[in-house]
């Protein structure tokens, strides 16, 4: 008994859990990214049921994109600069006072986007933050399960978001419903002010002096001249913005999926799909916490990505099949959590070797970049996928995306040395 309370207690998982600062940092995280992945829905509902325009709606989501393409290198170049916790506290602050307007009823359509435009700025500062911490919260050899705790917190908050944003708004209206946001923001805020770090701090009149502008290229420089020298970066750097862009892709075809190969309702959509896949993510994130430090971050990430492009050739075929009184939707949600398990795999070693190559002088602009070329490269693919969904059906460009990922991985696997 002794034995097996020994091996419990030794598990990776578990004691990167009893580091208190790291603790109350998911505990934020959890809560804010809840908050932040709910309002998403909320004010897609919310815009159309004011105009019944899809229009309206792209226009809300292209207000979230283009804070990250066009701000995210600078705000990193800042979060390096400054006190990595006060960023976090303000930023969860300044966006649950940008809720307080939508509390007014029939607000403006102009107001709603230049709400959320503001809110996905405030967000730019979050992100590289967020990360960038980690590595000043836990020891060196404890990155991978700290990185796995942060993606099964990250995600099943996505999840949970997601999926209770429409009965949130059914049993507590829109009024309520902003307010409850707005809580989950003062809680994350909460749970940031207890957090004690050893990080550097940099003056204030430092920061803001007159050659700030030219120090923000100068910065940003580095970034460049580091990836052409740490190519570990430079490739988890590509395989974290690949792998989010066809997370974005997926779920532009998810809904098409669901409702004309599956021939399901559209409601069913968390429960045959999303569900599944974060129970995979959070499977592989307790597997690599426990175990991931034994094996090598490429082989991961390139596994990762060749069995994600293997499950999305299936996908489509897989519609006829009906064999030993297995039903159809049993495998699909098998299917979902194999993808789920494989992004783990792309994601927390990838975030991990930025973590651990990079100081923490460089990781906040490191992140802003990361969130930069996400935004950028998914701009396409996202749009281009609905539009190529409708010309050539979903299960084609399905298909097309899982070829394209296990070519990705094989090449990632064989011509990428370290």
């Amino acid at each position: 008994m002794e034995i097996i309370k020994n091996r419990v207690l030794s598990n990776d998982i578990l004691r990167v859990l009893r580091i208190k600062p790291f603790f109350l940092l998911m505990l934020s995280e959890f809560f804010s990214q809840f908050a932040f992945n709910m309002q998403h829905f909320v004010l897609i509902f919310i815009i159309y049921g004011l105009t019944h325009s899809n229009t309206a709606v792209s226009g809300m989501i292209l207000s979230f994109m283009i804070p990250a393409v066009l701000f995210s290198v600078v705000t990193g170049v800042y979060v390096d600069r400054w006190n990595k916790k006060k960023v976090l506290l303000y930023t969860h602050i300044i966006r649950g006072v940008l809720l307080l307007p939508f509390l007014i009823p029939d607000l403006h359509l102009g107001l709603i986007y230049a709400l959320t435009f503001l809110i996905a700025v405030a967000t730019q500062f979050f992100i590289p933050a967020e990360s960038a911490i980690i590595p000043t919260l836990v020891p060196k050899k404890l990155i991978i399960s700290a990185n796995a705790v942060f993606a099964f917190s990250l995600y099943g908050s996505i999840i949970i978001g997601y999926v209770f944003s429409g009965p949130a708004l059914l049993l507590l209206g829109k009024t309520h419903t902003i307010s409850f946001l707005i809580l989950l923001f003062c809680i994350s805020a909460i749970f940031v002010t207890a957090i004690r770090t050893t990080g550097r701090k940099v003056s204030t009149a430092e920061d803001l002096s007159p050659s700030m502008s030219f120090s923000i290229v100068r910065e940003a420089r580095e970034i460049f001249t580091f990836l052409r020298k740490v190519r570990k970066v430079m490739h988890a750097l590509f395989m974290l913005t690949i792998a989010q862009a066809v997370i974005f892709m997926f779920a532009v075809l998810a809904p098409g999926y669901v409702t004309t190969i599956l021939r399901a309702p559209l409601e069913s959509l968390s429960v045959i799909l999303i569900a599944p896949a974060g129970l995979g993510l959070g499977v592989g994130a307790f597997i690599l916490g426990s175990i991931g430090k034994r094996f090598k971050h490429k082989w991961l990430s390139a596994l990762g990505f060749m069995a994600v492009g293997i499950v999305f050739i299936l996908l489509p075929i897989v519609s006829n099949i009906n064999v030993f009184n297995i039903n159809l939707l049993h495998i699909i949600v098998v299917l979902a959590f194999i993808i789920g398990f494989a992004i783990s795999l792309v994601f927390i070693p990838s975030n991990a070797t930025i973590q651990i190559e990079t100081s923490e002088a460089m990781r906040g602009r490191m992140y802003g970049l990361l969130s930069s070329l996400i935004g950028a490269v998914s701009f396409l693919p996202v749009v281009a996928a609905g539009g190529l969904a409708d010309l050539l059906g979903v299960g084609a460009v399905i298909t097309g995306v899982g070829v394209l990922m296990i070519i990705i991985g094989i090449l990632y696997l064989f011509l990428i040395k370290f």
